[in-house]
């Protein structure tokens, strides 16, 4: 295994179930801009075993961390929402 930021696979499926319900651009490229701005804003969890993964991402759904992510893409959604890039 590779080293890998389990916090983008938290981020992605956060950002997969708020966008569901939200009304705005759902586009790749606007996707991919609320991806990159709410993992620059949270602490990355870098692993590099399949064991590590697994604590790390334990580690994510703790309430507080649940909080600090859910609010990080929420502000990503609303960001790039207000100026999408249009091709």
């Amino acid at each position: 295994m590779s080293v890998v930021n389990v916090m983008e696979s938290v981020v992605i499926e956060r950002l997969d179930s708020l966008l569901a319900d939200a009304d705005c651009c759902k586009c790749e490229r606007c996707k991919g801009d609320m991806l990159a701005m709410a993992l620059n804003s949270l602490k990355p969890k870098y692993v590099n075993s399949h064991k590590g993964e697994l604590f790390s991402r334990i580690d994510a759904t703790k309430y507080q961390n649940t909080i600090d992510i859910d609010v990080a893409v929420a502000k990503a959604i609303e960001v790039v929402s207000s100026s999408p890039h249009r091709d």
